[in-house]
């Protein structure tokens, strides 16, 4: 028998007592590097050497992103990192030395296989004579001509148009963006085009150091067991990295960062959805980072849902949304949720939309807003009729 589902937030339950975060501490190597072993819940992973600039234009932003910086970013992907900040040692010895300290870690699982990511040292790292254990390098760059032997992969501000290394190298174009776009700390950081570029970046090293390799299924699986069968706010957010947020995207809920993530599941989400609430699967695509879950939620309106229907009273009225989730993965932790539905048939359903209103010249204008036919429609391609509402128009 299943356990009984909370309908409250006990903070004195063993649910609510979670381990605490993937923690390893920051091994300084030099006055220039610095060693981070994995901040994932597994603990071990390739090694990977990330060149950081010494400055940038700083940002002015007010709000700090959630976006970590690389280093932290990367050991919760579960690499290994030697973060080299403006050497001033040739880079060849530089790198010599960090491909050692990462052999020699024990969190290292790969000895052999070591990436680079270059923030703005492409010239450097491309010309020097490097250790044989590099096997792949990211610029952040300029594409200049790639050693033969080892693959590259360039991002850059300016066009690709005229660049050809006889197919060694693959560039991706960001238009639009400023130098550093991919530092969180920069003036010129882009959220959309570093997002993009880290998903191209983590491709590239797990195709040529052979991982991290994570069960990102498993990962969701786990966190929408605590989240909606266990109802537990600690074990759901151990499931996560340290700074992670969800999206509501209709009605603009969630929490952006730990502590306001918390309180929305403790005070808006976990025990207020009603106890019938079912997700029901239609279909999933896994991506290297992410998984894209396309899913009716079900339940009985007998309680307020104050993520989906905030401010409105429970009507009893059975309800069937269709819904999308973009869920982001890092590691083996969520970074982040968007979810995704129509609430024009959220608000049709509960009956606080008409089907139809006023329209000119006097004339009753049917709204194109369906209610929970749509998600029987989605079900099953058999279950109802399309194009209902633009009969009378042709």
């Amino acid at each position: 028998m299943p356990p009984r589902q909370p309908t409250f937030f006990d903070p004195n339950s063993p649910d609510e007592q979670a381990s605490p975060l993937p923690s390893a501490p920051l091994l300084q190597l030099s006055a220039q590097s610095v060693l981070q072993p994995p901040l994932s819940r597994r603990g071990t992973g390739p090694g990977l050497i990330l060149l950081l600039p010494g400055q940038i234009e700083p940002s002015k932003r007010e709000r700090k992103p959630l976006d970590p910086e690389p280093v932290q970013k990367w050991a919760e992907e579960g690499f290994a990192v030697v973060a080299i900040t403006a050497p001033t040692a040739p880079i060849q010895d530089v790198i010599t030395d960090a491909v050692e300290a990462l052999k020699a870690h024990e969190t290292v699982d790969v000895k052999d296989r070591i990436g680079i990511i270059s923030y703005g040292l492409a010239q450097e790292a491309f010309h020097a004579q490097l250790p044989p254990e590099i096997v792949c390098i990211a610029s952040f760059s300029t594409p200049v001509p790639a050693q033969s032997h080892i693959p590259a992969y360039f991002h850059t501000c300016s066009t690709t148009e005229g660049y050809s290394d006889g197919g060694k190298s693959t560039v991706s174009a960001y238009p639009n963006t400023g130098p550093h776009f991919v530092l969180p700390s920069s003036a010129h950081y882009d959220a959309p085009s570093a997002g993009i570029a880290h998903t191209r970046n983590l491709v590239f090293l797990k195709k040529h150091l052979g991982g991290p390799q994570f069960d990102l299924e498993a990962i969701w699986e786990e966190h929408t067991y605590w989240e909606f069968e266990r109802r537990s706010v600690a074990q759901t957010m151990a499931t996560m990295v340290a700074e992670p947020y969800v999206n509501h995207v209709p009605t603009m809920t969630g929490g952006m960062g730990r502590e306001a993530l918390t309180n929305f599941y403790r005070d808006h989400f976990i025990f207020c959805n009603p106890p019938d609430t079912v997700l029901r699967p239609l279909s999933r695509t896994v991506g290297p980072d992410r998984v894209v879950d396309e899913f009716i939620f079900s339940c009985t309106h007998t309680t307020h849902i104050p993520w989906l229907l905030p401010n409105i009273p429970p009507t009893n009225v059975e309800l069937a949304i269709p819904m999308l989730g973009v869920i982001n993965i890092r590691g083996d932790r969520l970074y982040h949720e968007h979810i995704w539905w129509d609430q024009g048939t959220a608000l049709r359903q509960v009956g606080l939309l008409p089907t139809h209103v006023p329209g000119p010249g006097g004339n009753m204008l049917r709204l194109p807003v369906a209610g929970s036919e749509c998600a029987r429609l989605l079900v099953d391609e058999t279950d109802g009729r399309s194009n209902e509402m633009i009969k009378n128009q042709e």
